[in-house]
């Protein structure tokens, strides 16, 4: 039987580091994003006469949404179309008269000043018609600006304007328009694991960010894998996390924006990976060690180097040779060489166990 424990020696427990063949998943919490989403704001002022779509609706690129009351733009156009004919008309009549001018001068009939005075008017006149001309342009944009169309083929949101809204340009938004096929899911890992993962290619010659898997919230896999496709270093300088998004088709509709998704990186299997339970870990100076026991039953801090996370175990990439015994439970009781007296449990027990 075992001795009695003196009363210096602590009571800790204990396991063997777990050695075994591990396939190793990265795993991320992340947001389903619409790929494209757009509020649709009117770039003319009016009132909305006919309304073609409802909340919900999907709308096909072009396909016309809204129409607002076009009638005080179409006066308008008609207004600086009857201003640019008269423009165009005294255009005309300067240009004869400069003609003619050109030549009674030539023949020595008439002043050079008057002939100035013609040719001054007559760029005037060019140049009022120029005016007119952007005017009526202007306003033909405007009648076409009253029909609202689809921008993108996509769903319309459940807000929508009804028929008869007065709506104002550039402010008024008339409707949202989505498109979620393919949808992002937005994610941040590790500037060390982004590079650990894109230097893995697994046996099928898929890299493992471009074949994640989506678990929803119900715990279902989602059957469609999604690849990376957007890597933004940019938003979080000095932290070493990355902030990345994934694109994932989605023809059935099932991934909505705002939806919470864990993504998984598959790497593949690690031959005789070494495992130690999370718990096991201390983190120092941002520094992990495990406490070690020695033959003679003594303490001793190993500094290792942390790989994937498997369930509530880490994998160990360095520090350790798998021939260890750990302290599972009990590690702030015990420092450098104190003396202990260990008690072995399984990986099994790590669910059940309480803190000692």
């Amino acid at each position: 039987g075992q001795k009695a424990a003196a009363p210096q020696e602590t009571l800790v427990k204990t396991m063997k580091v777990i050695q075994r063949d591990t396939p190793i998943v990265y795993e991320y919490s992340g947001f389903v994003e619409a790929q494209n989403e757009v509020q649709m704001k009117s770039r003319v002022t009016g009132m909305i006469t006919e309304k073609h779509i409802n909340g919900g609706d999907k709308v096909e690129k072009g396909q016309l949404m809204f129409v607002i009351d076009p009638r005080s733009y179409q006066a308008a156009s008609l207004n600086h179309q009857a201003q640019l004919a008269s423009a165009q008309a005294n255009l005309s009549r300067i240009r004869r008269d400069a003609e003619r001018y050109q030549k009674l001068y030539e023949q020595g009939a008439i002043s050079k000043q008057t002939l100035d005075n013609t040719l001054s008017e007559l760029k005037q006149g060019e140049a009022q018609v120029n005016a007119q001309a952007a005017l009526l342009s202007a306003a033909q944009v405007d009648v076409g600006e009253t029909n609202i169309v689809a921008p993108f083929s996509g769903k319309v949101s459940a807000n929508e304007l009804a028929a008869g809204t007065f709506v104002t340009a550039g402010n008024t938004i008339l409707a949202t328009i989505s498109n979620s096929d393919p949808v992002r899911v937005k994610f941040n890992l590790s500037e060390t694991e982004y590079l650990n993962l894109m230097a893995v290619k697994s046996a099928s010659g898929h890299a493992p960010l471009e074949s994640l898997t989506i678990v929803l919230s119900d715990g279902s896999t989602y059957p469609l894998k999604g690849k990376l496709t957007q890597v933004d270093r940019s938003i979080s300088e000095g932290t070493g996390t990355l902030t990345v998004k994934a694109e994932f088709s989605n023809p059935d509709n099932i991934l909505l924006p705002g939806m919470f998704a864990r993504l998984q990186a598959n790497v593949g299997t690690k031959k005789n990976a070494l495992l130690v339970p999370q718990r096991a870990v201390t983190e120092i100076m941002y520094k992990a060690f495990v406490y070690a026991v020695t033959k003679e039953n003594k303490v001793e801090m190993k500094e290792v180097k942390l790989g994937a996370r498997v369930g509530r175990l880490w994998v160990v990439e360095s520090g350790l040779d798998g021939t260890e015994t750990i302290i599972v439970e009990g590690t702030q009781k015990v420092k450098k060489d104190s003396a202990v007296k260990t008690q072995p449990i399984t990986e099994e027990e790590l669910d059940t166990t309480t803190n000692i």
